[in-house]
């Protein structure tokens, strides 16, 4: 049977057109048995150019050619416009029998016939739907990196990376240059597909893999159709990468790209701990140690998912990347850390190795890795069932039974709030909505005064569905202690006697992070109440240890809550005596360059009032660094936010999930990321800019990230400036380089980046709300020891002013407070 080759030339240059058919007609006579031409143009021979390289090149594939004995009939179609070649196809293969037709080579001069300021995604769109097109029309083609090329007409400057549906080249303006790459790209085609036995023609070829499609059926059936699909590509898992990549969206997960294996565990942390999701993360070979304590962190947050890491044979002898050698073996090390994991070496062993990976899943012990070797990842038979429906997997019945001691304890608890001191105060740790629920009602109801953490910003949050909490006091934390925090413990810089007050740790295990007292103070001077269900978190100072369910404790509180109205009355008017804005000087003072406070005071005024008038709505994530926390201490949140503070506190991760984020939240998002943050990390704009060309559907909202450049580990410096009264050194030095502002849209999602050296309130709100928009903002600030509950230190001062004047108390205890009162 004859097979006719269609050789598809989009051009509307008549130069174009004439080079590329003299081309094919230097070599006719060795690989061509018959030429047929199908175009709008009539061939002009062009006259011979002398061109040493393309003599060479021609000599080099007419010699192939000789020793492949492989000849061909061709049709040359050339058309104007894509859409015009996709229509002659179909129309020529309509003139053939079966299947003797086929499309081959492509060469598209977009040079000549597309807008020079097409982006690679609109080029990519119009091949994709040429070959779609031939698909449905039942059309065999070859489809690869070697059949398809485009000529530009220059450089992309701004944006550039792989297109996926063929390869880019600049249209050389030489007749010499253009003919030997058209042979060139020509004589890759000819060997690389038609003589590759293992390349075939195809309508539309999908591959399958075993582990992936086992996987994708477990987490749809587990993960409630809402999960995450993050990887970092390698070799050896590129298979299965591309199965999920296809086909996690039927299965209701979305999947994501990272700037690097790091990135993955940070977006990973950030979406369990705020939304719950669980995901499925592809790496390659020996790349576990690259998830750093980040790995830790999701352990520590009993994060649902599976990590999957190609690993070698352990009889292989020092294989490439190998982490299981004779002389060190990964899972030890995993053994050690507590990390659940399983290593799947055999094609024949899948189901029971997925058994056992779905039982650790259940247990909720952190990320499952899967050390997986080549033959099991790139198996493609599938099992003849599925292994989750195969029992019963689930997670343990969780029990609300209470035991005796504890309802003692309950009881307990609950006389406090009845019957107990003035100023209760409940930190929240990480509480599903229900949950915030329950505790936003029962703090109404007692006068409780609420606060957040470093570990959990936004777990009490100010405002609730635009409207001010009156029962959120502010952020209690070890390097972070909001003013009116201080104020409410404190009288006279000392703390209040421990029978006037009590401190409840809410779902927590009470951290060194979650207060600024040591342990022994927490054990002498205050009263502390302690809520968790895992005995292992229960802390050695706790007075009153609650070992038990969060919610069947918060149902118990409220249904047995008899708070006398006096009592309620007082707890309110106490939490609004003291300024709910900062009182320092330096938080007015507009210096340049800015300090922290004062940057942080005002944004905080164009937040409430977006919050207020127009129910703006955000999600902030908090790097490791001075700013980070003064964001935390100073700004208004409306919901729960990210912060790298928890567990490992690791520079860097904060503004890494912001990648993932930027997709996930519900709202829009704020990054506040320090100078030390951003240098220790990759840069998140191509990461961000590659997630946006697949995943545009999902940015319907705002974007901006602060990078505060001051060119200092600020933190550090106010350790030894402020508490050790020593001088700065260079190891606390950066290099903040200039920003050059630019805007870009892409993909109809504007790109902005700008340096802020003062504070426009209009221009900051205005960038803050104009949807599918990513702000770059370099925040220049100065560095300080002020303020911000830093160090116990720094609430202190001739700057500050805790406690309102007694007219201003006396005014507003007269009637029940609605409102926290501010210093204006």
């Amino acid at each position: 049977m004859n097979i006719t080759m269609g050789i598809v030339v989009i051009t509307q240059s008549q130069l174009f057109f004439d080079t590329t058919l003299g081309v094919l007609n230097d070599i006719k006579e060795h690989v061509f048995d018959l030429v047929e031409l199908d175009a709008e143009f009539s061939f002009r021979r062009q006259e011979q150019v002398p061109a040493e390289l393309y003599q060479e090149t021609k000599f080099k594939a007419i010699e192939y050619f000789r020793s492949k004995k492989r000849t061909m009939n061709i049709q040359l179609i050339q058309a104007n416009s894509v859409a015009q070649a996709t229509e002659k196809v179909i129309n020529n293969h309509a003139l053939y029998e079966g299947e003797t037709f086929q499309v081959g080579m492509l060469y598209y001069d977009h040079a000549s016939v597309g807008r020079e300021e097409d982006s690679i995604e609109i080029i990519d769109e119009q091949l994709l739907g040429f070959y779609q097109a031939l698909s449905k029309a039942y059309i065999p083609f070859f489809h690869s990196f070697f059949s398809t090329v485009t000529f530009i007409k220059n450089t992309r400057r701004k944006v550039r990376h792989l297109p996926q549906q063929y390869r880019e080249v600049v249209r050389s303006e030489t007749t010499s240059a253009l003919q030997t790459e058209l042979l060139y790209f020509w004589m890759d085609f000819y060997e690389m597909n038609y003589l590759n036995r293992r390349v075939k023609p195809r309508d539309d070829m999908k591959h399958h893999n075993t582990l992936g499609e086992q996987l994708l059926e477990f987490l749809s059936k587990h993960a409630n159709q809402n999960w995450l699909g993050l990887y970092y590509t390698g070799s050896i898992v590129s298979n299965l990468i591309g199965y999920v990549d296809r086909e996690a969206p039927s299965y209701g997960g979305t999947v994501l790209r990272g700037a690097n294996e790091h990135s993955l565990a940070c977006g990973a942390l950030a979406n369990w701990q705020l939304y719950q999701k669980p995901f499925l993360i592809i790496v390659t070979s020996a790349m576990v140690d690259e998830f750093k304590g980040t790995l830790t962190n999701l352990k520590e947050a009993s994060a649902q998912g599976f990590i999957i890491v190609a690993e070698s044979c352990v009889n292989q002898w020092y294989s490439f990347q190998s982490t299981i050698t004779s002389t060190e073996d990964t899972r030890e090390v995993l053994t050690a850390r507590g990390i659940p994991f399983v290593y799947m070496s055999e094609v024949e062993e899948i189901e029971q190795d997925l058994e056992q990976a779905f039982e650790y899943y259940h247990q909720a012990n952190g990320p499952v890795i899967l050390l997986v070797t080549q033959k099991v990842l790139n198996a493609v038979s599938p099992l003849n069932h599925m292994v989750c429906d195969r029992r019963e997997f689930g997670p343990a019945e969780k029990t609300s039974a209470v035991t005796e001691s504890t309802q003692v304890a309950l009881d307990k608890a609950l006389a406090l709030l009845n019957e107990g001191p003035d100023k209760v105060v409940w930190q929240l740790g990480a509480l599903d909505q229900e949950e915030v629920d329950l505790v936003q009602s029962v703090a109404e109801r007692a006068g409780i005064a609420l606060v957040d953490s470093l570990a959990y910003p936004g777990s009490a949050q100010k405002y609730i569905n635009g409207k001010l909490n009156a029962n959120y006091l502010g952020t209690l934390s070890i390097y972070g202690l909001s003013p009116r925090v201080y104020s409410y413990l404190y009288t006279n810089n000392q703390l209040n006697p421990k029978a006037s007050q009590c401190l409840f740790f809410i779902k927590s295990r009470v951290a060194q992070i979650c207060t600024p007292f040591t342990e022994s103070r927490l054990k002498r001077k205050l009263n502390v109440v302690q809520l968790t269900h895992n005995p292992a978190h229960m802390a050695p100072f706790t007075d009153l240890p609650l070992m038990m369910d969060c919610k069947t404790f918060l149902h118990y509180i409220s249904d047995n809550l008899r708070v006398d109205d006096e009592l309620r009355k007082k707890r309110l008017s106490l939490m609004m005596a003291y300024y709910d804005s900062q009182s320092d000087i330096v938080s007015k003072l507009p210096m340049n360059p800015m300090s922290p406070n004062y940057f942080f005071s005002e944004l905080n005024n164009v937040l409430e009032d977006l919050i207020v008038t127009a129910g703006y709505d955000y999600t902030g994530i908090y790097d490791v660094g001075r700013c980070g926390i003064s964001a935390i201490i100073n700004l208004s949140r409306t919901r729960r936010g990210f912060s790298g503070w928890y567990g490992r506190a690791l520079m860097g991760d904060a503004l890494l999930s912001s990648i993932f984020l930027a997709h996930t939240s519900p709202s829009n998002v704020i990054a506040f990321i320090g100078d030390g943050a951003k240098d220790i990390v990759p840069d998140i704009l191509p990461s961000f800019i590659d997630n946006l060309l697949t995943h545009p559907e999902t940015l319907n909202k705002n974007i901006t990230v602060m990078y505060f450049c001051n060119g200092g580990l600020s933190l550090i410096n106010t350790y030894q400036e402020r508490l050790l009264f020593n001088r700065t050194s260079k190891q606390m030095r950066l290099m903040n380089l200039h920003q050059e502002e630019w805007e870009e849209t892409i993909n109809q999602f504007k790109v902005v980046a700008k340096t802020i050296t003062n504070f426009n309130a209009e221009e900051i709100a205005q960038s803050l709300t104009e949807p599918r928009r990513l702000n770059l903002f370099s925040v220049v600030v100065n560095h300080n020891n002020e303020g911000d509950g830093i160090t116990l230190a720094t609430t202190k001062g001739w700057q500050r002013s805790p406690e309102l004047p007694l007219d201003v108390r006396q005014y507003i205890t007269a009637d029940e407070p609605n409102q926290t009162m501010t210093e204006n």
